[in-house]
């Protein structure tokens, strides 16, 4: 059995003070079965095991010395692990931590869900087959909604980026509507005040994160009709959302970039366009306010009504992710007209001085 069975039997019986024959006598077998047993010449039949655990009142596993496993520890564990790299923007890192969690805890359906996220989130494409074989085995699992819609929701992507638009469609056609959705039939039949606000609190930052990379798909489209003065509308509609919900840019880490970039899009929309310099100046600057603020964000709750008491959480170790991608964005060829203006320089100078 690869384990000292016998030394175990002989703790457990001398720790209750009993002899081999009552033991023996419990089982209806030969008191020298059980001294073979604990001197280690031979073992119990299997069948006996769960009637040797009855006698001692303890479990299989515990007579057999089977780590019991905490798994919801142990995946708050991997958790950590993960976040950290993945705040940090080091997602390739995130990968063989789920990976070894998913060896540890082979049925564990959010372990599967975050193996899952990770290999897509690295490269969708190239991991096509490790997504849909995990996303599959999600969907197909009794587990609950949201692991579901995130199964349905990555394959379908995966699928559409792969250039396979027709099992995409099917795909997403397995999703439930956007007014069939759990969280608003639960803020629609709730009666307590605490959850229907907890519920709605939820919903809404949810909806704020799925409005910004649904945005971002419109920004990216080359043929919108309506073309890049349509797309810079939305960008501006958006970051208008995030400003209300979100006075005096009081958000997450996650949702300061997520505003930046919005910023930045709206002033690259306005160098293709119009060309008003007050206006690509204006976006830049709140582009870097939303970058300098990211710098120092601690954990707190959020007090707006629509997402009252959200905990958002201090900034990652590395808190100058967002400085270093909007001096990155700012070096592009579309902002070279600007680059020798007072107003430009000041910017690209207080990047520095963050970094």
């Amino acid at each position: 059995m690869g384990i000292d069975l016998g030394e175990k039997l002989r703790t457990l019986r001398k720790e209750k003070h009993l002899s081999q024959e009552k033991l023996a006598q419990y089982l209806n077998i030969s008191f020298q079965a059980v001294s073979k047993w604990e001197n280690g010449s031979t073992y119990p039949d299997i069948e006996l095991l769960p009637k040797i655990a009855r006698f001692f009142g303890i479990t299989v596993d515990e007579l057999l010395q089977v780590e019991q496993l905490d798994e919801k520890k142990l995946y708050e564990e991997y958790e950590k692990k993960a976040v950290e790299f993945y705040r940090n923007g080091e997602i390739a890192m995130v990968l063989p931590i789920w990976q070894e969690a998913l060896h540890k805890m082979p049925n564990n359906v959010a372990v599967k869900e975050m193996l899952m996220s990770a290999y897509f989130d690295i490269d969708k494409v190239t991991y096509q087959k490790e997504i849909v074989e995990l996303g599959t085995e999600i969907y197909h699992s009794a587990c609950g909604s949201y692991y579901k819609g995130q199964a349905i929701s990555q394959i379908a992507r995966t699928y559409a980026a792969c250039g396979n638009q027709k099992v995409a469609e099917e795909w997403a056609c397995k999703a439930h509507q956007l007014m069939h959705c759990m969280e608003m039939l639960l803020i629609q039949i709730s009666n307590d005040g605490k959850d229907l606000t907890e519920n709605f609190s939820f919903a809404n930052y949810w909806y704020l994160n799925e409005l910004f990379f649904m945005g971002a798909r419109i920004a990216e489209c080359k043929n919108i009709p309506g073309g890049t003065e349509y797309a810079q509308s939305v960008s501006k509609a958006i970051a208008s959302v995030y400003e209300l919900v979100f006075p005096d840019d009081d958000m997450s880490f996650e949702d300061l970039r997520r505003l930046c970039v919005q910023h930045r899009m709206i002033a690259e929309d306005e160098i293709a366009l119009c060309k008003k310099e007050e206006v690509i100046r204006y976006h830049l600057t709140r582009a870097l306010a939303c970058a300098e603020k990211s710098v120092s964000v601690k954990e707190h709750e959020l007090k707006h009504p629509l997402v009252m008491n959200w905990r958002v959480y201090d900034a990652p170790s590395d808190n100058k992710q967002v400085v270093r991608l909007l001096k990155q964005e700012l070096s592009w060829d579309c902002f070279d007209a600007y680059r020798t203006t007072d107003w430009f320089v000041g910017i690209e100078n207080q990047l520095n001085q963050l970094l």
